[in-house]
């Protein structure tokens, strides 16, 4: 009987240690960061749309500003394609990607149209999965070539929030 207590004993510390293990090495690494800049002209009523939802506290995304002044020649589209790898044992649930504003920013949002709702968006283990956000930003910052900006990567991992960064140069 003694032994068998042991063995349970061991078996359970092995599994703890195990669970343990496999937690601390889900993270999640950025393979890419590839950016595509646009004038926001060439979707103006899309911009308008979005203009409307931060005039009337609709938005889906994050507005930087209370409101969204001008019309689309004053603006441009940043669209981020971050590339995530996960070689961890657990899948990274609920990923999200929040950019770090700029001087000149006035709303980020992640894209419903380019694969999935990114909030949804799950990266199995040993995969690797993209994942994007758009940032509307003043045109001024599409003239001088802003090319460094950080972002804050969110995801789950048995319900508890990790967080790690990525800069774009």
């Amino acid at each position: 009987m003694k032994y068998v207590a042991v063995f349970m004993v061991v078996l359970v510390l092995l599994a703890g240690a195990l669970g343990i293990y496999t937690y601390a090495n889900v993270k999640l690494q950025v393979a890419s960061i590839e950016l595509q800049a646009y004038p926001a002209t060439q979707q103006e009523t899309d911009f308008l749309g979005w203009q409307a939802a931060v005039d009337n506290g609709a938005v889906t995304g994050t507005a930087f500003t209370e409101s969204i002044p001008g019309t689309a020649e004053n603006y441009s589209y940043f669209v981020y394609t971050l590339r995530l790898r996960n070689k961890g044992l657990l899948d990274a649930e609920m990923v999200e990607i929040q950019p770090v504003p700029v001087n000149g920013d006035v709303l980020s949002y992640s894209t419903t149209d380019m694969a999935s709702i990114n909030a949804n968006t799950v990266i199995p283990s040993g995969s690797e999965r993209d994942v994007w956000t758009v940032v509307i930003t003043s045109r001024q910052n599409q003239e001088n070539h802003i090319v460094t900006r950080s972002f804050y990567i969110t995801y789950y991992v048995w319900g508890i929030p990790v967080t790690v960064t990525a800069v774009y140069n």
